[in-house]
């Protein structure tokens, strides 16, 4: 009986002393570390996730530059609502769009929106830099005009540049999204 109850009080005693080493406290610098390695992975995971969306929508002619920023030809540049400022692809019909938040002018976004045929669709892809360079030729009621856009492998930075017929341009700077994935505000288009 003695040796039943010392081997359970050494059983039990060894428990004790493992579960107070796996409790101890971690220090601030490993708390750091584990912390950062999570973070890592997770952002990994969202940028495999963001190259595979951006691979297929511009695969299928099926995206949306949401603009947050655009440049005129002289350099200067405005924040803009990415809603109502962008340039959308859905196979052959694409759909450029200023708009500022006063609401006034004949797209009812006070702006522009334009609807067009796309005519050409050239796709690079620089494997190395894991970037695209997209050509785009659109006819419209304004006439015809070409947009070239570079963007990053993930779609966070997109950069593309919009002339028409006259030596006009207009640069926007975004995002890239599928078209599914969208949240912009298409106003009434030039017919």
């Amino acid at each position: 009986m003695r040796l039943v109850l010392f081997a359970l009080v050494v059983v039990f005693s060894f428990s004790i002393v493992e579960a107070q080493e796996s409790t101890k406290e971690l220090t601030r610098k490993e708390r750091r570390a584990i912390e950062r390695e999570k973070k890592e992975k997770e952002k990994a995971l969202i940028n495999k996730h963001l190259t595979i969306l951006t691979k297929n929508a511009i695969d299928s002619s099926s995206w949306v530059l949401e603009a947050d920023r655009l440049f005129g030809r002289r350099g200067g540049s405005v924040n803009v609502p990415s809603n109502i400022n962008f340039i959308a692809i859905e196979g052959e019909n694409a759909f450029v769009q200023l708009g500022s938040n006063s609401g006034l002018g004949a797209n009812g976004v006070g702006g522009v929106s334009v609807r067009g045929k796309v005519s050409k669709y050239e796709v690079d892809y620089n494997e190395k830099k894991e970037s695209y360079y997209i050509v785009v030729m659109v006819t419209s009621a304004l006439g015809s005009f070409d947009i070239r856009m570079n963007c990053n492998g993930t779609g966070e930075m997109v950069d593309a540049t919009v002339k028409g017929n006259s030596a006009s341009s207009v640069r926007y700077s975004g995002v890239l999204v599928p078209v599914q994935h969208s949240k912009v505000y298409k106003g009434t288009p030039i017919i």
